[in-house]
């Protein structure tokens, strides 16, 4: 009887658990060349330029992936922009690596696709 009110509690706490909300780490979900630190990019394009070529491909991809969620959220909102012109997406890239260079690549990325976002329509 007492093994079947430990198991009983031990089931009860485990059901418990699985539906309290457990902060997620974002680095953990990031793989790949967004994992970079910015002063790594930077000089990766000191040394080749067109190393960008393949960290702009991870970027959209990324954004890509920003873009549905933001639009999931918000049916509304254009994500286009940032996608559409990568050329001007990139210089702000770069420009948050420059000012964070200690910062992961991938939030080089989110800066600037926010930075965007956040201006859209108002040119």
């Amino acid at each position: 009887m007492m093994l079947r009110n430990i198991t009983v509690k031990t089931v009860f706490l485990l059901s418990i658990a699985l539906f309290v909300p457990h902060p997620a780490k974002a680095e953990s979900n990031v793989i790949g060349l967004g994992n970079f630190l910015c002063e790594k990019y930077l000089k990766l394009l000191d040394i080749n330029p067109r190393s960008d070529e393949k960290f702009m491909a991870w970027a959209q991809g990324y954004i890509s992936g920003l873009s549905n969620d933001l639009m999931q959220s918000n049916p509304n909102i254009n994500t286009n922009d940032f996608v559409s012109n990568m050329t001007y997406g990139s210089e702000k890239i770069k420009q948050a690596c420059i000012e964070n260079p200690e910062s992961k690549f991938y939030t080089a990325v989110e800066t600037a696709f926010h930075d965007i976002e956040k201006h859209q329509g108002n040119e």
